[in-house]
């Protein structure tokens, strides 16, 4: 079906939008839930890009990721990462948001 007409909840841009509010879509949010916790540098950038597009729904966002974005720091480009308890935490945090 290509057009749906008089729906009060439309999907647009991984968002679901209707009776002014902009919630994120449920795919998306599972996704994250499921995500692995990362062993690779390349893993942690797929995860806050995830993360990342739905950072206007979690107050301090960047507070609470810093010790993930601190993992991509080095000359490595696909090394591996020193995997903390403060990056176990932030991890864990955000998902739960």
């Amino acid at each position: 079906m290509k057009c749906k007409f008089a729906q009060d909840r439309v999907k647009y841009l991984e968002h679901i939008v209707g009776h002014g509010i902009r919630t994120p879509n449920e795919v998306k949010v599972k996704a994250v839930l499921e995500f692995p916790v990362p062993t690779t540098k390349s893993q942690v950038r797929a995860f806050l890009g995830l993360a990342g597009y739905y950072n206007h729904y979690i107050p301090m966002f960047s507070s609470i990721v810093a010790p993930l974005t601190e993992t991509l720091k080095g000359k490595l480009r696909k090394g591996k990462i020193n995997w903390t308890e403060k990056c176990t935490r932030a991890l864990k945090e955000l998902k739960k948001k």
